[in-house]
């Protein structure tokens, strides 16, 4: 592998949606990775699904690419070579964690770009080495420097906390769930629910950012978005109410009927129970194998879908164009009101890796610098 070719030299990012210039892009597994189960039907269903996945992965490079948007991604052998040690070595068994690690699919979860730095996030120790694929090892790939690890300050309610921190002065690491913040230039919108005091952290450690509360719980970017400035997209959960101080004045897209609701992904609202909401795929209620080696194996690769609206889960190219993975009429035309193209790009198997097109993605560089939008 070429590793100049892979270096991420600076990154800027104080909102998500001035220009994107550069974006790390997740990958996984190839579907090879399943050739040795015996089940023949499990592992066409598993092989189908990293095989599918792949094609629309690259399916939204191309997307980004034609819209002059510098794409980083893991190449695959290289994804298959960090693999191979750590699902041959660390096929957990703790109370934390257990069955083969999540590829490096969803950079957001784990990552957040603030200004000129870049954070490196996990809620567990284990979750860093062992539960995802998307740790410093993968990260270290599009980098020259190595982390260094030392021990830091707790965070309440947090299980432990490890910091990574870079001789490289763009990159740090915090331990709490990285889609809990929106970036708003100057000031950081944060999510307090399960993360009492993650918003005196942050802010002592970035005095550069003024914060407001707000409590949704899991993972905000699956509640709500924000396209522009002005404007609030969010899930039937939430509402202007949510946003009155924090954001006064924006106008608040609330998504009345979610695609997984309207029920046009199949049967999920009655067959949800019989993978408890973490996950769905149309084979589940049929397939109790796959539902068995899911709940064994791949616990760490599912979320909680149940709770994830991905008409929320969007990536903004820039204040007028914007990537989603679900095409909602409802919310097109609210955002094609705020003067905003949405861009449909496939991804057929959300609602398995729990993830849509803010979770797939990592915006590293975008245009501009911190701004105050009087919020």
């Amino acid at each position: 592998m070429d590793s100049t070719k892979y270096q991420i030299n600076e990154v800027n990012a104080w909102n998500g949606w001035d220009q994107l210039k550069q974006v790390v892009l997740g990958n996984c597994y190839e579907p090879e990775f399943f050739e040795d189960l015996g089940d023949h039907k499990l592992r066409d269903l598993l092989q189908q699904i990293l095989y599918e996945t792949h094609e629309d992965l690259t399916g939204i490079k191309n997307t980004l690419e034609k819209l002059g948007v510098e794409v980083i991604q893991a190449p695959r052998n290289a994804i298959s070579e960090l693999s191979n040690d750590v699902v041959s070595n660390n096929i957990c068994d703790s109370n934390e964690v257990q069955g083969i690690p999540k590829p490096c699919l969803t950079p957001r979860d784990h990552y957040i770009t603030l200004g000129n730095k870049l954070l490196f996030t996990a809620l567990h120790r284990q979750e860093t080495r062992d539960g995802t694929m998307f740790n410093p090892d993968c990260m270290d790939m599009f980098f020259q420097e190595q982390w260094d690890l030392y021990q830091d300050g707790k965070i309440s309610q947090g299980p432990i906390n490890y910091t990574f921190e870079s001789k490289h002065p763009i990159r740090e690491k915090f331990m709490f769930p990285a889609p809990t913040i929106h970036r708003v230039g100057n000031k950081l919108i944060i999510d307090q629910q399960d993360w009492s005091n993650i918003s005196d952290i942050i802010l002592k450690r970035y005095p550069e950012f003024t914060g407001a509360n707000i409590a949704v719980g899991g993972h905000t970017d699956g509640s709500m978005n924000l396209p522009k400035p002005g404007l609030v997209v969010c899930a039937p959960w939430m509402g202007p109410k949510d946003f009155k101080d924090t954001l006064p004045g924006w106008d608040v897209c609330v998504i009345k009927d979610p695609h997984y609701m309207k029920g046009d992904i199949g049967s999920w609202e009655k067959e949800s129970h019989i993978t408890k909401g973490k996950w769905w795929h149309p084979e589940a209620k049929s397939n109790p194998e796959l539902v068995n080696f899911v709940e064994d194996w791949l616990t760490n690769w599912v979320g909680f879908a149940e709770e994830s609206v991905f008409e929320v889960n969007m990536l903004s190219v820039n204040q007028s164009t914007i990537l989603s993975s679900n095409h909602q009429p409802e919310v097109h035309k609210e955002l094609e009101k705020h003067g905003i193209e949405p861009i449909y790009c496939r991804f057929r198997h959300r609602n398995f890796w729990d993830g849509g097109l803010h979770c797939l993605t990592l915006d590293t560089v975008r245009e501009g610098g911190q701004e105050d939008y009087g919020v």
